[in-house]
Parts: C-alpha cells; structure tokens; sequence
C-alpha cells in the first residue's frame, strides 16, 4: 500500500481507512490461528508447536515470491518498495533483548495487542511494559543514539551481501522452507502432543512443496534482476515519478509544525 500513497492514488484519509481494514483482518487471522494465547506462542521454544515459525517464514516466502513476480510483470516497481536500513549491532542485540522477552511474557508486540483486545490480562500487562520500555528508551535516547546507529550498512539484500541475483536467493529461500518444515514436524512428532497439533495430508504437502521449489526455479531461470521492473534505468525513471508526484501534490494549510520534525523517513 505504501508505493500507491506515495504515487498518489488515494488521499491521507482512505490510506488511515485501508490501514484500520487490514490492521483489523490482520488481528483477526492472529486470533483465530490461536496466536492470542502465550501458550501457543511459547510453545515453540519447548519444542512442541512450530505454528509460529511456519506463519512467519511462509509469510516471508510469499512476500518474497509476490514481490518478485509482481516485479517481472510489471505490476510493481522495486524502487517503490521501501528497505530498513541496516545497523548490525543495534540490530542483533534488539532481536536478542526481543527473544528474551518474548519468552518471559509470552508475546510479541503485535500478539500482545491481539491478545488484549481478546479480553487477556497478560497481554495488556505485556502491552503496558511495551509502552514504558519504548518511553524508557526515548528518554535515553541521546545516551544510546550513538549504539542505535553503530554498524550502519544502508539498505542491504541478500544478493547484494552474495553476489547472487535476487531468483538464485528466491530459489535457495524456497528449498530452505521446504527443509525447515520437514524438519520442524519431525521434531513435533517427538516432543509435542500429536492431538493438539494440526494434521495435514501428505500428498498436498509435498505437492506444496513441489509448486514452492518449482516458482523459486522459474525466477531463478528468468532472473527477476533483469526485467524492466527492476532495472536500474526503471527505478530511476520511479524516482523520478515519485519526485514530481511530491511536487506537484498540494500543501495543506498549516500542515508544518516547528517542534516536530521527520528525520528518517522509515517508509510506509
């Protein structure tokens, strides 16, 4: 949704609409896929349910294998899809100090709101201490800025870091998840409990398996990195659309304010 505000197809109005839709789908899928319940989300680190790691990695899977067909067909422009720059260390201590907590309240920022809104005291507990550790870390934030930017590396692919092009990576990702799952449900079958666990057909997971390997070779046989959505000269020419697009998009009365100010623009 974000290249299509930022282009101009819809005002501020329908964006914070679309926003509140999908937030409210989103929440509802999480709850009704039982990720509104800590025992379900922990269970992953006791090795018994692996729901978590399989809803997260097939949602990267499918971003990735949408954004890169999308991108062959000319629905999309690379150049429009926002990346978070990488600041190494922050990064890798942010995800440890998540895990940990994570663990000990039984949530993540997003399950937490689900699990609220559902009527669950722990998770509006975990939610308080979100909200005050985020106004902890605000406040010392001149302190830690330093730390916040440290090991900053830009806006980085994985074919970029190998030197690969990004159908290759769409391939390895595709036989990664593929292994993964294997594995996963093996190690389910031995320490988790077999009538809580969802049970699924055998011959429609490997025929899953075999489109998910067959999609990743497609790409890496075309190679996503030399189409018109993704050359250089068609991100720039986005640019160059997005640039004019700001410029000529009306200001609104009053809309500059001299105590805030932007400054890094995280994407949409």
């Amino acid at each position: 949704m974000g290249p299509l505000y930022k282009l101009g197809w819809f005002d501020f109005g329908y964006s914070l609409q679309m926003a509140l839709l999908i937030g409210f789908l989103f929440g509802f899928v999480l709850e009704r896929a039982g990720f509104g319940n800590a025992r379900k989300l922990v269970a992953i680190f006791y090795l018994r349910d692996f729901a978590v790691l399989k809803v997260m990695f097939t949602a990267i899977v499918v971003c990735m294998m949408g954004l890169l067909y999308f991108s062959v067909l000319g629905w999309i422009h690379m150049g429009g899809v926002y990346i978070l720059p990488t600041y190494i260390w922050p990064q890798i201590v942010g995800g440890l100090i998540l895990g940990v907590g994570f663990v000990m309240g039984g949530y993540c920022p997003t399950t937490s709101v689900v699990a609220t809104v559902s009527g669950k005291l722990d998770g509006l507990i975990f939610l308080i201490g979100m909200m005050l550790g985020s106004f902890i870390f605000a406040e010392l934030f001149p302190v830690l800025e330093g730390f916040y930017r440290a090991g900053a590396m830009g806006p980085v692919r994985l074919q970029d870091v190998l030197g690969i092009n990004s159908g290759m990576i769409a391939l390895l990702v595709a036989v990664m998840a593929v292994v993964i799952y294997w594995l996963v449900e093996k190690v389910e079958q031995h320490f988790g409990d077999p009538e809580t666990l969802p049970r699924g057909s055998r011959p429609i997971k490997r025929t899953a398996a075999a489109v998910l390997i067959a999609l990743g070779l497609i790409l890496a046989i075309i190679n996503p990195d030399t189409q018109p959505g993704m050359t250089k000269a068609s991100l720039s020419q986005f640019e160059k659309q997005e640039e004019e697009v700001q410029k000529a998009a009306p200001k609104e009365m009053g809309s500059e304010s001299t105590t805030f100010r932007i400054v890094e623009d995280e994407g949409c």
